[in-house]
């Protein structure tokens, strides 16, 4: 008897323990999740959270399609095809060719919803994607993400109008900030999957892409539906008939040529642009020749490319909510300046690894991780520098003519740094010495840069 009761006395104790110990994670749980949409809430105003609802959860799809198959497409060209630094560059410049029809797409959007434009981008890069299914040559690899990559061009400038119209400007970095966080969420979760795949002897990126790329065609369907909310937002007068694309295409001509025009009127923003140009050139020049240098330096694997890029993504994902308040309480271009000055480390990191400090991918994590950082900075300051110097006026062309200088060094500097690659290779040297030039154009970029900045401080004054 004295046992029943002792043992009576245990379960009356230890029952409410045990009920609130079995209950806590589901507490923990809604706890978690108020705290999120607290947090959400304190961000975005409630005009804004229909749009970034859609915006969110498309990215999520966007961000699962760029991380599953963007960060291993060169070492796969270079270490699995055999891809020369030719080839390398035409990958890297192909993107960029998309943007030199960007001033086109900027006409034929007059008018209309912008909208169906970045659907259209979305879905049509991920449908050619699915094509990888059938390549195994470095050129016809080469072709198809090029290809896909050119076609995702097209939803570049029509986004930018889509932000301003849907998101207010006094919270739009901030705003943006979550969204480009939902894709490195994603992102992260792609690249460590397909990582781990890629492992598998048996299991081939021909196999991996296509069912990657079908994934992600889910995220253009959800943002399609921002339409309606992107034409509740616009003025009336903002939405006219413009008549066929067959007349738009006719009247392009005159349409680029006024366009271009911005680079006279706005004194400000060609020089803005002319800093941008050099600086990306520089950069750019770097690209085909830093997998060289991976793979045949540093003899990389697959799985060191998902942990590095896995290092990018986190490093991004929290950086941008810091640039977000950065740029919503800065000046964007100070940031830049910032901005450079840290892509200036990442290539200085290129040049020691393997000279001066050891040969091993390892080294590199550094500099994956202030990419990260930075690639959360250079996206945000880029899009509120191009919307600050745009001001009251139509944001679309200004956005255009950036993606069209974007597409002119995009295509020049990459095929530059392969064919600067490929003579070094040739002539025994280092290929770092493609690096070092890339560099001093740089830094040419970033003096100008800098001067800018306080040049448009003084003017504020």
């Amino acid at each position: 008897m004295p046992l029943r009761r002792a043992a009576k006395k245990v379960r009356d104790k230890a029952g409410p323990i045990i009920q609130r110990t079995v209950a806590l994670p589901g507490v923990v749980g809604r706890r978690a999740r108020v705290q999120a949409q607290s947090a959400i809430r304190r961000r975005i105003p409630g005009s804004a959270r229909a749009a970034f609802r859609l915006d969110a959860s498309s990215m999520l799809f966007a961000g699962f399609y760029m991380g599953g198959i963007l960060p291993f497409v060169m070492v796969i060209a270079r270490a699995d095809l055999g891809a020369s630094g030719m080839v390398l560059a035409v990958i890297t410049a192909a993107p960029f060719a998309g943007f030199l029809s960007a001033l086109f797409w900027v006409r034929v959007m007059e008018g209309r919803l912008k909208t169906p434009f970045v659907v259209l981008g979305q879905f049509g890069a991920r449908v050619v994607m699915m094509f990888t299914l059938f390549t195994w040559s470095a050129w016809s690899f080469a072709i198809v993400v090029g290809l896909s990559q050119m076609i995702g061009t097209i939803a570049g400038p029509a986004y930018a109008s889509v932000v301003r119209t849907v998101y207010p400007a006094e919270s739009r970095g901030q705003i943006m900030s979550v969204t480009r966080a939902s894709i490195l969420f994603a992102r992260v979760v792609a690249t460590l999957i397909v990582g781990w795949l890629l492992r598998l002897s048996w299991m081939k990126f021909n196999y991996i892409f296509p069912v990657v790329a079908a994934i992600g065609l889910v995220g253009p369907f959800i943002y399609s539906r921002i339409a309606r909310l992107e034409k509740e937002q616009l003025p009336p007068e903002e939405l006219t008939k413009p008549g066929s694309w067959w007349q738009q295409v006719k009247e392009t001509g005159p349409i680029i040529w006024r366009n271009l025009m911005i680079f006279r009127e706005d004194r400000a923003f060609r020089l803005f642009a002319i800093a941008v140009f050099i600086y990306g050139f520089g950069n750019l020049i770097t690209v085909p020749i830093r997998p060289l240098i991976e793979v045949d330096d540093l003899h990389i694997t697959k799985t060191q490319v998902s942990a590095l890029f896995v290092c990018t993504q986190i490093v991004g994902l929290f950086a941008y909510f810091w640039w977000g308040k950065f740029v919503d309480r800065r000046s964007p271009q100070l940031g830049l300046v910032f901005s450079i000055m840290l892509n200036g480390l990442v290539l200085g990191i290129y040049l020691l690894v393997g000279t001066v400090l050891p040969a091993s991918p390892w080294m590199l994590l550094p500099a994956y991780a202030i990419m990260g950082f930075n690639m959360a900075g250079i996206d945000l300051c880029y899009f509120s520098a191009i919307i600050s110097f745009a001001g009251d006026r139509d944001v679309t062309p200004y956005q255009g003519l950036q993606a069209f200088l974007m597409g002119i060094r995009g295509i020049s500097a990459p095929l530059l740094g392969g064919y600067l690659g490929n003579v070094l290779e040739t002539a025994g040297l280092n290929v770092r010495w493609g690096i070092a030039f890339g560099m001093v154009l740089m830094l040419v970029g970033l003096a100008l840069q800098t001067v800018l900045y306080f040049r448009s401080v003084r003017e504020e004054r």
